[in-house]
């Protein structure tokens, strides 16, 4: 799983708030011809730039388009939205399809209050590609596709 960090507030003396950490997280699924993204935890500004950039770059490594699975997102903000405009801005210039899927309740909302559901695809769950159009099976560790900030650094 690739965990997007943040640095926590400084409250005062080297006492800082760790009830915001982890924030954000996503965890890829290559498929033939699609790439399921699962996401978790809170998109907001401190992490929807580095979030964009994993989704940009499994878009672009996908033949057909990308899937994100958003069941587990209990937070998103305005950058987070903006974000994925962008994604689905993007997906539809380069001749491929953004798919948002399994919304969680705060999502939904916001794309309701905000009147941008129109503007995606929404499917109710999440669907990765069957096993047998999947082909071999990958080593151990290799089966995912892992962004620069897997290491926890960021840029």
């Amino acid at each position: 799983m690739i965990t997007h960090p943040r640095r926590p507030p400084t409250l005062g003396a080297g006492i800082s708030d760790t009830s915001r950490l982890p924030v954000a997280a996503v965890d890829f699924e290559p498929g033939p011809k699609r790439v399921l993204a699962r996401v978790c935890g809170e998109i907001d500004l401190d992490d929807a730039d580095g979030l964009g950039q994993d989704l940009t770059a499994a878009l672009d490594s996908s033949i057909c388009g990308l899937d994100v699975d958003l069941s587990g997102v209990t937070f998103c903000d305005s950058s987070g939205l903006h974000m994925l405009l962008r994604l689905n801005r993007q997906a539809g210039r380069s001749g491929k399809t953004l798919v948002l899927a399994a919304l969680g309740p705060r999502v939904a909302r916001l794309l309701r209050l905000t009147e941008t559901e129109r503007l995606f695809t929404i499917h109710a769950r999440a669907t990765s590609s069957p096993p047998a159009e999947a082909g071999p099976t990958p080593p151990p560790g290799q089966g995912k596709l892992r962004s620069p900030l897997s290491t926890g650094v960021r840029r």
